[in-house]
């Protein structure tokens, strides 16, 4: 039986000197110029390489063997000659090696529908073949990499540092000149600027150590465009920290732009060019570094990373040995690892694979909820569930599926015992109705208090009450006056008297008298607008509406201080009773009522926990949060934002409930804030995210 020849070599492959590992060991990289794809490989498969000529794995195998100290076998032939054909790296001779090379072709090609969902996720447009401008402007940008540029570009850095922080005020408000068209213009013209540069520090740097820039163009993320190069010719540079410089050279570029925009900004004219300065300054290179040096996508960052641990494809690698990792710790296998690593590296791969996959999991959580969101509602909802099913669920259905049909993966371990208790537990915490606590924000307050506000503009004529002090209902407290509401005030009192003599004159006249009735509208319009004024002059004396104890006085409040409507002079309350009010939110109403016991917990430490029963609870949820202390937007627990007027407008639907505490409980000083836990109904957390599934599907559900 004659035995398979392999195919040869493809002829345009060319083969580079690669880093040496970290132990030492020597490296090649092979390139393939059609695709520009570069494959690192050791010392076994160069020498395989080199005899590949023989066309025989046992013939390959036994030079091998013979020539070098290299104990090769036909088996690992065949398993590297497995690689180059996968790649498209081998000939395709006669009829039946073209016949599997479109069949491999076919099995790698999507379906349509998968590529068309994928493509608008992420797709590459080449605009520009650079190579052929890059080699003819590289002599003048080798100037960018001298010493003494770079001396000049510090000595920028800290001029405009220092200049600066001389003006910090200025530094801080520049930003305001961006709200106009033409600021907003050129803000979209300094920040696409400085990520051209950011390119071109790439571009530049793989041109300097010769390398070749076949493309830079735009990819789209989710619709969102994003410049690129490509420089992974980078690949066949021997020397790391050459490779370290192309992937850190973007960054540097926009930090050398930083530098002379703080110093320009120094010197530019208020208005939108100094606004750009102030953005290149500041905003673009700090998103940069926190968006291009995170190493859990495949940025700037990621390459660093692994070029750093010399670990070429490395979230592959990171994620085949934290796989194997896995499948040990919860049923012990038994199986090798991927890949031999020191005890160290393999620690440092594990923990980048978990933080990647965790990473992975929020980030393709929140793709798919702005996918939602940038198409109408049926399209949102379904490519929603593309996204969560494809990058999420798929990849953990995958391997649970790996894992029950494993040849021999159902024998019993001490880890698969250990596992199978964890995922019990796990169930019963998620199915079991243990968790019945509800914990809403609240706060303690006397059950009657009213906050007394300055009803117009006017200035303060006295003060009748004193912090602290205790009050009669309809006792006087403050005192105001306008001198203009009082000068209208008595131009309608003298056009009263005016008209009441000009009607007694008419009355006595019979001449008169039919023009008598026009005085009398005239009159009592006159008399509703001087009533009018007497009230609003009243409303300037600010009275207890009822008996109380005056507190949270403003201070200070001096005698002749102009003061603004709604400027908060005090607070009066009732110290007879005293009541606990909270906001609880929406899913949680369903799980209390009134009689539920509770307690409330304040934010002092020395505070006692104060029982108490829920007395109400309101029927509609809270269109505006009345209490500015539970609010987040002072520092309180229940999200909110300023809406008009400057109210406080919840976040999300919570309804207001009253608690009486139990027994006779004295009114504080000042409102307390704290926590009130409520002996709600119990619930499991899986009925939980249940409900809240539902609820968010049916409110989302109007197409």
């Amino acid at each position: 039986m004659p035995v398979p020849r392999l195919p040869p070599l493809r002829e345009e492959l060319a083969l580079h000197a690669g880093p040496p590992t970290s132990d030492g060991a020597p490296t090649w990289t092979l390139h393939d110029p059609s695709r520009n794809r570069f494959f690192r490989i050791g010392w076994p498969e160069l020498e395989m390489l080199s005899r590949w000529h023989l066309a025989e794995p046992a013939a390959i195998a036994a030079a091998v063997s013979r020539e070098t100290t290299i104990a090769a076998t036909p088996a690992q032939v065949e398993a590297l000659a497995r690689f180059l054909w996968s790649q498209g790296l081998l000939q395709a001779l006669g009829t039946s090696a073209l016949g599997r090379l479109k069949a491999l072709a076919d099995a790698q090609r999507p379906h349509w529908l998968m590529w068309l969902l994928k493509t608008y996720l992420s797709f590459r447009i080449p605009v520009l073949r650079p190579d052929g401008f890059l080699n003819a402007t590289l002599p003048l940008a080798k100037l960018l990499f001298t010493r003494f540029f770079l001396a000049v570009t510090v000595l920028a850095a800290l001029t405009g540092g220092y200049l600066a922080l001389r003006q910090w005020d200025a530094f801080r408000t520049t930003f305001l000149h961006f709200f106009s068209l033409e600021g907003a213009l050129l803000a979209g013209c300094a920040l696409g600027g400085a990520k051209l540069l950011h390119e071109f520090g790439h571009a530049y740097t793989a041109k300097r150590y010769g390398c070749r820039v076949p493309t830079m163009g735009v990819m789209f993320l989710v619709l969102w465009p994003v410049l690129y190069t490509d420089v992974s010719e980078a690949w066949k540079l021997p020397s790391r920290r050459q490779r370290l410089s192309i992937g850190v050279a973007g960054i540097a570029a926009e930090l050398v732009l930083a530098a002379y925009a703080t110093l320009a900004w120094s010197f530019l004219p208020d208005g939108p060019a100094r606004s750009a300065a102030f953005l290149l300054a500041t905003s673009t290179w700090v998103l940069t570094v926190l968006v291009n040096l995170n190493p859990l996508m495949r940025f700037d960052g990621y390459f660093l990373l692994s070029d750093l641990l010399d670990v070429p494809n490395l979230q592959e690698r990171a994620f085949a040995l934290a796989r194997w990792r896995l499948r040990e710790l919860l049923f012990g296998f038994g199986d090798p690892p991927p890949e031999r690593w020191a005890p160290g590296r393999g620690r440092v791969l594990l923990l980048y694979a978990y933080a990647t996959w965790v990473y992975r999991f929020f980030l393709f959580l929140g793709i798919s909820l702005l996918v939602y969101h940038l198409f109408f509602k049926v399209l949102g909802v379904f490519l929603m569930a593309v996204e969560i099913w494809w990058f999420i669920a798929k990849p953990v259905a995958t391997e649970l599926r790996g894992w029950f049909r494993r040849p021999g993966g159902h024998r019993v371990t001490p880890n698969l015992l250990a596992s199978a208790l964890l995922l019990a537990a796990g169930l019963a915490a998620l199915l079991v109705p243990w968790s019945g606590g509800v914990s809403a924000p609240a706060i303690l307050r006397a059950e009657r208090q009213t906050h007394l506000f300055v009803p117009a503009n006017a200035r303060l004529a006295g003060i009748d009450a004193r912090a602290g002090g205790t009050v009669a209902e309809g006792d006087r407290l403050f005192r105001l006056e306008s001198p203009d509401l009082d000068h209208e005030l008595a131009q309608a009192e003298r056009q009263v008297e005016t008209l009441q003599g000009r009607v007694q004159v008419q009355n006595l006249s019979p001449e008169l008298l039919e023009s008598s009735r026009s005085t009398w509208r005239e009159l009592e319009e006159a008399q509703a607008k001087l009533a009018a004024l007497r009230d609003e002059t009243a409303r300037l004396q600010v009275r207890a509406p009822f008996a109380g104890v005056l507190v949270d006085v403003t201070d200070p409040l001096a005698t002749g201080e102009w003061m603004k409507e709604g400027t908060a002079l005090a607070t009066l309350l009732d110290p007879r009773g005293s009541v606990i009010e909270a906001y609880v939110p929406e899913e949680n109403l369903r799980r209390i009522a009134v009689g539920t016991k509770g307690r409330f917990l304040s934010d002092d430490p020395a505070g006692p926990a104060v029982p108490a029963e829920v007395i109400a609870i309101a029927a509609a949820s809270s269109r505006i949060l009345t209490e500015p202390s539970l609010a987040s937007t002072y520092g309180g627990l229940v999200p909110t934002h300023l809406g008009r007027e400057n109210t406080l407008v919840p976040e999300a639907p919570v309804y207001r409930i009253l608690l009486r505490a139990d027994g006779a409980l004295p009114a504080p000083a000042r409102v307390e804030r704290g926590m009130v836990d409520l002996d709600g109904e119990r619930e499991s957390p899986a009925v939980r995210l249940w409900r809240s599934t539902v609820g968010v599907v049916v409110r989302e559900s109007g197409f």
